[in-house]
């Protein structure tokens, strides 16, 4: 991979094949594909770094602070983790549930209650309705209502009143990739190496004005450089689309900026905290009532590690907290669940609000009424102009690693077959 940092100023107007922007695994997947196929491509990328979503911490060992499990073990990532030699780690099934700092035994009925609710929202199959309004209509226990709608907001990372219970079951029923996820134990940015390896990228190039025809592209930075190409692939986030990063001249056309404007963004905060010595009893994820809504201790670390994972609505109140008064919060929640004073083993913390974080606005998208043919609207093709991402994900894999990966390989086929017509 050869890395052109921001302090690097290229004079004058460089001509490419294809321009992608954006460094995230769809970004890097299409770059990969067409400089294979001998085409002369630069990616440009905002962020210091590559990975965009995907961003693996390593002082205490590989934690996740993005993107953490490969989901399915027919996912079309695998291919990236058999290129990279690199060993995974199958997650447990085994779910636990504590209802107001209590943790409930493996037997308790609310946990079955909680386990029967899930099911029956993933397998709905009526008219259309809210996730949300779905849950309200069971005559189960609300604290198994809440249980599970918490469940729901973190696997989606969505506000459960447009998360859309129809698009959700269909999704669900789509898949064919496997139930089962898995941990790569050197972290998630190995992954990455295959595709990066040989790809000219600019680290700290943000695109602001992206200017077309039918020929050719101009791509403009904040500092006034610009590149021009043939085709450009745009793979940055629906919500900086949203909020007009980049600009297009001439506007996009009126279905795609629909298309763009009603995609939804989920939310996720990750708390990460790091101690001494491990004092909690083994576990694999545990859900509760709490601040946090989910617990997972992270095997690939050499210090004792615990995930506190938190989507949906709930993400925007612990981010607002702050990153002092999450970890003060977590610490005493874990205190309570656990039944040990947790102050003396703390070694060191860190919130991730990807909401806030200025090049994603946000975790992944979702799925309202409505969003497959939005989608579809999104990853269809305008003259030069190619969309790759989650966000234009039309099958059951939106909002994963493995679906934003064939995203941009899509984008580099259609790219190629249009050259070669």
């Amino acid at each position: 991979m050869l890395l052109l940092p921001s302090s690097d100023r290229l004079k004058g107007i460089c001509m490419y094949d294809v321009i992608v922007i954006g460094a995230g695994i769809a970004g890097l997947a299409a770059g990969h594909t067409l400089q294979a196929a001998g085409c002369q491509v630069l990616v440009l990328e905002a962020r210091q770094r590559i990975g965009g979503r995907i961003w693996t911490d390593t002082r205490y060992g590989p934690v996740e602070f993005g993107a953490e499990f490969i989901h399915g073990h027919r996912a079309a990532s695998w291919e990236l983790v058999q290129q990279a030699g690199l060993p995974t780690s199958r997650w447990g099934r085994d779910r636990r549930f504590a209802i107001g700092g209590r943790m409930l035994t493996a037997d308790d009925p609310i946990g079955a209650a909680v386990l029967q609710l899930y099911q029956q929202i993933c397998h709905y199959r009526g008219p259309e309705v809210s996730v949300a309004e779905l849950i309200e209509q069971s005559t189960a226990l609300p604290v198994v209502k809440q249980l599970v709608g918490r469940w729901l907001a973190n696997l989606e990372g969505a506000d459960l009143s447009k998360l859309s219970a129809t698009a959700l079951a269909r999704e669900r029923r789509l898949s064919t990739i496997g139930e089962d996820n898995f941990h790569i134990d050197y972290g998630y940015q190995r992954l990455l190496e295959p595709l990066s390896a040989n790809l000219t990228i600019e680290l700290g190039a943000v695109v602001t004005l992206i200017r077309w025809n039918a020929d050719w592209v101009d791509v403009v930075l904040a500092d006034g450089r610009q590149w021009r190409a043939h085709r450009v692939v745009v793979t940055v986030p629906v919500s900086l689309l949203q909020a007009g990063l980049p600009a297009f001249e001439p506007p996009l056309p009126a279905d795609k900026q629909m298309a763009i404007a009603v995609i939804p963004m989920g939310y996720v905060t990750k708390l990460v905290l790091w101690f001494a010595e491990q004092f909690w009893s083994d576990f694999t994820v545990l859900s509760t009532n709490g601040v946090i809504a989910t617990w997972w201790p992270v095997s690939s670390t050499r210090t004792p590690t615990l995930m506190g994972y938190t989507g949906g609505q709930q993400a925007l109140k612990v981010a607002d907290l702050g990153e002092s008064e999450a970890i003060a919060v977590a610490l005493r929640e874990l205190q309570t669940l656990f039944a040990v004073d947790v102050k003396p083993y703390f070694l060191d913390g860190r919130l991730i609000d990807w909401s806030r974080d200025p090049w994603s606005r946000g975790a992944y998208t979702y799925s309202s009424a409505g969003t497959l043919a939005d989608r579809v609207t999104l990853a269809t093709p305008l003259g030069p102009i190619h969309f790759a991402g989650e966000a234009t994900v039309t099958g059951a894999e939106i909002a994963t690693v493995h679906g934003a990966f064939e995203s941009g390989r899509r984008a580099a086929r259609a790219i190629l077959l249009s050259r070669s017509g």
